[in-house]
């Protein structure tokens, strides 16, 4: 129902919008590069995300990122965001166990002999590269 309510813009619209002929965009559709909204007629219908997706798109053409290229681009960036909002809710869930424990959940440490294993790497907080 979400993507119903944001998807406006039929192809005309959003093709003037983005400075595309709305040929190019059904070849993009074609290309699985972009995804609208199909009304119950079968009319295609645009979000704001969608046009920004084809102004990224078109960004990457006028680079010389051929359309498998762009398509791989787009792959990765959905991959990173997936991975990134993974990420975060393994932290805010890790941060949520430690204060329901009460103390910080640090790597596990056993006594081996003269030796010591340890079974998971230890992971700074304050790491200046945001992980």
């Amino acid at each position: 129902m979400k993507e119903r309510q944001e998807a406006v813009y039929i192809i005309s619209v959003a093709a003037e919008i983005v400075g595309m002929h709305p040929q190019t965009l059904r070849v993009y559709e074609r290309r699985g590069l972009v995804d609208p909204y199909r009304t119950p007629g079968g009319t295609r219908r645009y979000s704001k995300a969608d046009l920004d997706r084809l102004l990224l798109i078109q960004d990457l053409s006028s680079a010389g990122v051929n359309l498998e290229g762009i398509k791989q681009i787009l792959a990765l960036r959905t991959e990173n965001a997936r991975l990134t909002n993974q990420v975060d809710r393994l932290r805010r869930l890790l941060t949520e166990a430690e204060s329901r424990w009460g103390t910080h959940i640090g790597p596990t440490v056993f006594r081996v002999g003269a030796r010591s294993k340890r079974y998971l790497p230890d992971i700074r907080r304050d790491n200046p590269f945001g992980l």
